[in-house]
């Protein structure tokens, strides 16, 4: 029964790095050709006929994502869409987050110590006041 979990944890490793493999890492895409990249995903029916885009990334030429859309409904509605802003050390700063309707309907902060590590996020509502913040904590042992 031992020697059985053990076949199986190797098989379910193997099969996870040979399917992150085959997904390559679009931020380091757009930026080794230091252009603009969009990645549209579709999600297709399992006769191949029908398609839609179902979710959109936009990444800017260095590589950060800078917009991201997701559809409903086979692709003919906005369920949500969010913008990211960074600062000049390349650390994301702001998340702003728009409804179907493409209103803001929440805004992320992010604040960093002196070492460039992420210890908050504040979120914010559409009216500008803040609803809730998360402190990170990193315990090393």
């Amino acid at each position: 029964m031992k020697c059985l979990k053990i076949i199986l944890i190797l098989v379910a490793t193997l099969v996870s790095t040979v399917a992150l493999a085959q997904y390559p890492d679009r931020s380091m895409q757009a930026k080794t050709k230091g252009k603009r990249l969009t990645v549209k995903e579709w999600k297709t029916t399992p006769d191949g006929k029908n398609k839609w885009v179902d979710h959109i990334e936009v990444y800017n030429s260095n590589g950060q994502l800078i917009e991201e859309f997701e559809y409903g409904d086979y692709g003919r509605h906005l369920s949500w869409r969010a913008e990211y802003f960074y600062n000049s050390r390349g650390q994301l700063e702001k998340e702003i987050i728009y409804n179907e309707r493409n209103k803001p309907s929440k805004v992320r902060k992010f604040e960093y110590d002196a070492n460039g590590v992420c210890t908050r996020r504040l979120n914010y509502g559409a009216n500008g006041i803040l609803n809730s913040y998360r402190q990170f904590e990193f315990i090393y042992e």
